[in-house]
């Protein structure tokens, strides 16, 4: 499980990658065909939310109420103490033991901590909170292997690059490194991660930083597992005439 002291909390949050819109635009395409287009869904949570600023705040407009956990303490009071909306609320929680009701949760978001979980009871925890048709997305970025572009010592760059992450990797250097790191490394393909429900996808692409005033502007892979519960054609029918 991971944790975090409080004077490595900024560090975490200045140097953490953060995620291109497109890939919240794609889960929230796939939660609209799952159970139809609405102004707002009703409940989101987004389990391993670290600080806030990676992936909560994006589910925001989409949905009346965005509930973020984490296992750390110091990471849910950085994430209280940067929340600007008033639709956001961050908790204690492990992945395993989700503080919401039986068919309750339209989305769970899952950012770069899916390795950490212990996935059956996780998966099980899925399918108590979900609503029939409710979306589970995970996803993460390659650890290794980011492609510079446009710049003049882009190349240069990269392999000092993939170096660094070759080392951090290593599970003979690196003392957090554990056997569910490999997950990531294998980017969610291994058999034991994959989403227990018949309506899967598995989509990979690579993605150039949207931040205009980044230093270097790099190639960023993400791949995302996407799955859904089955639907009830009654609630379906219910829920959809409730967002008339």
């Amino acid at each position: 499980m991971r944790y975090y002291r409080y004077k490595m909390q900024w560090r975490y949050t200045e140097s953490r990658i953060k995620y291109p819109k497109f890939v919240f635009e794609t889960i929230l395409d796939y939660v609209k065909k799952s159970l139809g287009k609405s102004p707002k869904y009703p409940l989101a949570v987004d389990v391993g939310c670290g600080p806030e600023l990676m992936s909560t705040v994006f589910l925001a407009p989409y949905f009346d109420k965005v509930l973020g956990v984490d296992i750390s303490e110091s990471q849910i009071e950085q994430a209280t103490l940067n929340n600007k909306h008033s639709n956001i609320e961050y908790r204690l929680s492990a992945a395993e033991s989700l503080p919401v009701e039986d068919n309750s949760v339209t989305l769970i978001q899952v950012a770069t901590a899916l390795h950490w979980f212990d996935l059956d009871k996780f998966y099980r925890e899925c399918d108590r909170v979900l609503v029939p048709g409710g979306v589970v997305a995970a996803f993460c970025y390659a650890f290794k292997d980011f492609p510079i572009v446009n710049h003049p010592h882009g190349d240069e760059i990269h392999k000092v690059l993939t170096k660094i992450t070759d080392k951090l990797v290593s599970p003979d250097i690196n003392p957090y490194y554990t056997e569910h790191c490999t997950w990531v490394l294998n980017r969610y393909t291994s058999p034991e991660v994959q989403i227990p429900y018949k309506d899967t996808k598995r989509l990979m692409e690579a993605y150039e930083t949207d931040d205009p005033e980044a230093p270097l502007t790099y190639k960023l892979e993400v791949f995302m597992l996407l799955g859904r519960t089955p639907i009830l054609y009654n609630y379906l029918i219910s829920s959809h005439c409730m967002h008339e």
